[in-house]
């Protein structure tokens, strides 16, 4: 069984280029509870969905299907974005990325996903992650159930279970650039090397949301 879920975890590792660790989460879910929310679709329709939520194994819509409450997974390359309340999310690369800052017609967007490295590390330190049901909430098709709930372990009732990363991209209609050193040296024009070079020599950090936030006029 161990065996196995190694293989499990390893399949779902990605690149970790341009990804900051963000804390942790006692869900799998981004909102601890279903919740009302605009969805916009990208054929220009929109509605409003009263069970709501974003999944965090990779940044996806979720909802209740009604009547049954059964829990599903949104088809994302239909998906526009979608708001919940004041905080509003687009669709990169088929995950739902917050919109932290704008300018102009540029925006600072953020995914914030499950980091799948550190839960493998853990597991296989057996320092946080003693079964398998917490790995089993991450595993989930079109159909996600009912199993998304923490997984409380014996010596560990009070860490939140699941560590999130940040990546961030910076978005100009449909063209995205990721927010690391060489995807915006090749992304900006020639005139704004100097400005470029100005904002990361005073004290810049990639993994500073408010640094990156700086880049933003290069874009606009």
């Amino acid at each position: 069984m161990k065996h196995l879920i190694l293989l499990f975890l390893l399949a779902l590792c990605s690149s970790v280029h341009a990804q900051i660790p963000a804390g942790r989460s006692k869900t799998v879910t981004m909102f601890s509870d279903f919740q009302p929310a605009i969805i916009k679709l990208k054929d220009g329709k929109s509605s409003v969905h009263k069970q709501t939520n974003i999944f965090l194994k990779s940044s996806t819509l979720v909802y209740k299907k009604a009547p049954t409450g059964e829990i599903m997974e949104a088809s994302m390359p239909l998906v526009a974005g979608i708001t919940f309340g004041d905080r509003n999310f687009i669709n990169v690369k088929n995950q739902l990325a917050e919109v932290v800052a704008t300018e102009g017609n540029a925006s600072l967007v953020r995914v914030r996903v499950v980091d799948v490295e550190t839960m493998k590390g853990e597991y296989l330190n057996n320092s946080t992650i003693t079964n398998s049901s917490m790995l089993d909430d991450l595993n989930a098709g079109r159909l996600i159930g009912e199993s998304m709930s923490t997984t409380r372990v014996d010596g560990a009732e009070d860490e939140e279970p699941y560590p999130l990363m940040d990546t961030y991209y910076y978005v100009v209609g449909d063209k995205v650039t990721l927010a690391h050193e060489r995807s915006i040296k090749s992304a900006i024009k020639k005139d704004q090397r100097h400005d470029y070079e100005v904002i990361i020599s005073n004290g810049f950090s990639w993994a500073r949301q408010e640094d990156l936030v700086k880049l933003l006029k290069l874009f606009k």
